[in-house]
């Protein structure tokens, strides 16, 4: 059992190394089967940085086949705000019954302040042939035709904050699924084979005035949180999921384990004494 829970333990240390903050979820779907995504490349992603699966993605032979490709951006998106989302919202959903999906949780980013989804998707606009189309919440209405032929949709999502935390960062991430949902509803009513692309990155001080000036289209409850204020535990993640996981293994199962065995060793007795007792006549017991 011992052997069992250290084999456990060692597994978890892994997931427990890669999920640091500057790593990134990165999820996408199609409405039809899709080689690019099931590409031995882009599948095993999780071993790679995103510009590394970004480029693997974007040079398959099979992504052009798409009518509609759409890259959507959220800066400061990580794995924990993903969890929280509702089951019933647009990109849950999405993922749950797409033909074909992509789920990276923990991706590193190569660059600080880039996510090269949306930094090579003029590039795929013009390998494929594609109208590029760029969209923000304060662009106004979305601009799509299919009658245009094929498109590249690039979607930026206003930046969430490093320091917000709890309640607030739950409402605005849940005004932006908002948002999107209407967005992608009308892109998947427009184009019948499509593929979305969502991914984090680094929140940049570019991305943090674009969030600030799109407070309005959102009524955010909250204003940016000073990143001095709150210690090293506002600032950094620390706790990631995959270093409590390990945490919880080793106090509920090693501990308990070390404990019950160095008890059975104190309770091994040692063996009988060969020393006489006292009044013990040896010729008494054996002339009886």
């Amino acid at each position: 059992m011992a052997g069992r829970a250290l084999t456990l333990l060692v597994a978890l240390l892994p997931a427990a190394a890669s999920a640091y903050s500057h790593t990134y979820p990165v999820l996408a779907w199609s409405s039809h089967h899709s080689k690019a995504l099931s590409s031995p490349a882009v599948a095993q992603g999780d071993k790679a940085d995103s510009h590394t699966i970004a480029s693997a993605l974007y040079t398959h032979d099979d992504i052009c086949e798409h009518d509609a490709v759409v890259v959507v951006d959220h800066a400061g998106l990580h794995a924990s705000d993903l969890r929280a989302l509702e089951p019933s919202c647009h990109v849950a959903k999405a993922l749950s019954s797409a033909p074909s999906s992509l789920k990276l949780p923990y991706v590193e980013s190569r660059g600080h302040h880039a996510n090269p989804f949306k930094g090579l998707a003029d590039t795929l606009s013009s390998r494929c042939g594609s109208r590029s189309v760029s969209h923000a919440p304060d662009l106004g209405v979305l601009e799509i035709d299919a009658g245009k032929g094929k498109h590249v949709v690039s979607i930026s999502l206003p930046a969430l904050e490093d320091g917000e935390e709890g309640a607030s960062r739950k409402n605005s991430m849940a005004q932006h699924q908002s948002w999107l949902s209407g967005e992608l509803s009308k892109i998947e009513a427009m184009f019948s084979n499509y593929l979305v692309i969502y991914s984090g990155s680094p929140a940049s001080l570019l991305h943090s005035r674009q969030s600030t000036t799109s407070s309005s289209t959102f009524d955010a409850a909250a204003a940016p949180a000073d990143p001095s204020a709150g210690g090293i535990l506002k600032r950094y993640q620390l706790l990631t999921p995959g270093l409590i996981l390990a945490l919880l293994v080793a106090l509920f199962v090693l501990l308990p384990i070390i404990f019950v065995g160095v008890s059975a060793l104190a309770s091994i007795q040692s063996p009988l004494s060969n020393d006489i007792p006292k009044g013990f006549n040896a010729e008494e017991k054996k002339n009886q």
